[in-house]
C-alpha cells in the first residue's frame, strides 16, 4: 500500500530535504521515525528538494507499507523534532508519485 505525507519544516537545522551523508536532513528524519515506529525500513520519496535551511509550508513524499498505519501522525508528530510536522497520511494509489501526483490531485 502507498500513502502520501503532507509535511511541514523549518529547515534552519537541516542540510536540506534529501539525504546526505554526515548531515542532518528532513528525510533522514522522517525516515527514522517511520521506520522505528513501523518496525521495518521505510525510506520516503519527496516530491522536491530543498536546499540548506530552506523552510517548507507544504511538501509530500509517499512511502510504501503494507498495512494501515493507525494513529501514524499522533505518533510520528510526537517522536519527530518539532521543528518537523506531519500535516496529513492518505492512502493512494500504488503507483501514484508524490513528484507528480500531488499537487495535481491525481492520486486517489
Amino acid at each position: 500500500m502507498r500513502f502520501f505525507l503532507e509535511i511541514s519544516y523549518k529547515g534552519t537545522d537541516y542540510h536540506g530535504w534529501q539525504v546526505q551523508p554526515d548531515v542532518n536532513t528532513v528525510q533522514a528524519e522522517i525516515n527514522h521515525c517511520l521506520s522505528k515506529i513501523l518496525r521495518t525500513c521505510i525510506e520516503v520519496t519527496g516530491a522536491g528538494r530543498t536546499d540548506s535551511g530552506v523552510h517548507a509550508k507544504q511538501m509530500f513524499a509517499h512511502f510504501d507499507f503494507d498495512s494501515d498505519p493507525k494513529d501514524l501522525i499522533f505518533k510520528l508528530n510526537g517522536f519527530l523534532p518539532s521543528d518537523i510536522a506531519i500535516h496529513d497520511i492518505f492512502q493512494v494509489k500504488d503507483d501514484a508519485n508524490c513528484r507528480f501526483d500531488a499537487l495535481k490531485r491525481t492520486y486517489k
